[in-house]
């Protein structure tokens, strides 16, 4: 048997749509999951929000300029395209790029490698 949440569709509507609590605050508030309020919420009649953020189209050209050529830093980068590091990290995933510690950890081990070779 489910639980109800003590709490009325008026209110839980106030906190979400009014206060602007997100899922997760009102779901420590009430003692339960995040997707048990989304759930109560959609079943009050409550349009939940999509996401905190827009999306945003990746500046390809601009974002493999500063990453390949000029071999700024995630954070670097972020701040002149006015992103999060995390967004950046994702534009370098979908673009197919290696990240930096990889690469350097590649390079380590084939000048390693060719190391051991040398007579």
């Amino acid at each position: 048997m489910k639980k109800q949440l003590p709490i009325s569709c008026d209110e839980l509507q106030r906190l979400y749509l009014e206060e602007g609590l997100s899922m997760v605050a009102l779901a420590r508030q009430l003692g339960c999951s995040a997707p048990t309020i989304g759930r109560r919420l959609r079943e009050c009649g409550v349009t939940t929000r999509s996401g905190r953020f827009e999306r945003r189209e990746i500046p390809y050209a601009a974002f493999i300029h500063l990453y390949l050529e000029e071999r700024l830093s995630l954070r670097v980068i972020a701040e002149r395209l006015g992103v999060s590091v995390g967004t950046v990290n994702n534009w370098r995933r979908v673009c197919g790029l290696p990240g930096r510690r990889a690469a350097r950890r590649n390079d380590e081990q084939r000048s390693g490698a060719a190391a051991s070779e040398a007579p």
